[in-house]
């Protein structure tokens, strides 16, 4: 199943997104970033590889993928001009809003399929208060570390690396330039600081990617390729829908919920 630009809601005339948002019972919200990934990757990188997950997403769930907007909390990645932010609170407070419509429209069940973990916290604060004020159910998807965690041999959990490359290999080939690519910071140093970011237990807080990586990427974009990178995206979706329903079968949404 390829990309399905077809499901995204401003794309549909009203009484199809109607349509399909009723029948289902469902929508499918996505956030990205906009921020540097080197020279070989656009700034948009996150944002259409969350988009390219939330559309086949939306289609295997027969329903509408939704952009929160491009831009997401990457505040970290400001250093580099071009990087765009939005605070934590405008992100809560759109979330919510979009929430608040397509519960308007029947959805009673939010998949949020997110690729940038800049997004994480405010989105799980954002989805908690969309379900007290909204009466919806949100799952929420870490579409980047599902890739990771799938094919870890594969998709390296780096910036703008193989991982990333394959995301938007699968969105729009023509937008990876490998030959444009700014020098890489050194990867095992990277991966080093990374992983102090990403403990789950006792860990530093984000606010300097040169922490990272001192050119603002490491990683090796050239082990993606056109073919395995799509594959590998309807991996990751039918992954994201099949545990998206194994939680709505074991927590069912309650009626005056």
């Amino acid at each position: 199943m390829p990309r399905h630009p077809d499901r995204l809601i401003e794309r549909l005339a009203q009484p199809e997104a109607a349509r399909l948002i009723g029948a289902s019972g469902t929508a499918v919200v996505f956030a990205g970033s906009v921020e540097q990934h080197g020279g070989h990757l656009p700034l948009g990188t996150d944002a259409f590889a969350a988009q390219s997950i939330a559309e086949r997403a939306a289609a295997r769930l027969d329903t509408v993928a939704v952009s929160l907007g491009l831009v997401g909390v990457a505040h970290y990645h400001l250093d580099w001009p071009g990087t765009l932010t939005l605070s934590p609170a405008t992100l809560i407070a759109v979330f919510n809003e979009v929430c608040g419509g397509l519960a308007r429209a029947g959805a009673r069940r939010i998949l949020s399929v997110n690729w940038h973990e800049g997004n994480s916290a405010t989105l799980r604060l954002a989805a908690d208060e969309a379900q007290g004020r909204h009466g919806v159910q949100v799952v929420m998807a870490e579409a980047h570390v599902i890739t990771h965690t799938r094919f870890p041999d594969e998709m390296e959990f780096t910036h703008a690396g193989s991982m990333e490359t394959a995301a938007v290999l699968a969105f729009d080939p023509a937008l990876v330039r490998l030959e444009k690519a700014t020098p890489a910071s050194d990867r095992a140093a990277g991966e080093a600081a990374h992983a102090l970011f990403r403990r789950p237990d006792v860990y530093p807080v984000m606010r300097d990617f040169h922490h990272v990586a001192e050119t603002g990427w490491y990683g090796r974009p050239e082990l993606a390729t056109p073919e395995r990178a799509e594959e590998i995206a309807e991996a990751v979706a039918g992954h994201v829908v099949r545990q998206a329903r194994e939680i709505w079968a074991a927590l069912p949404v309650k009626e005056n919920q």
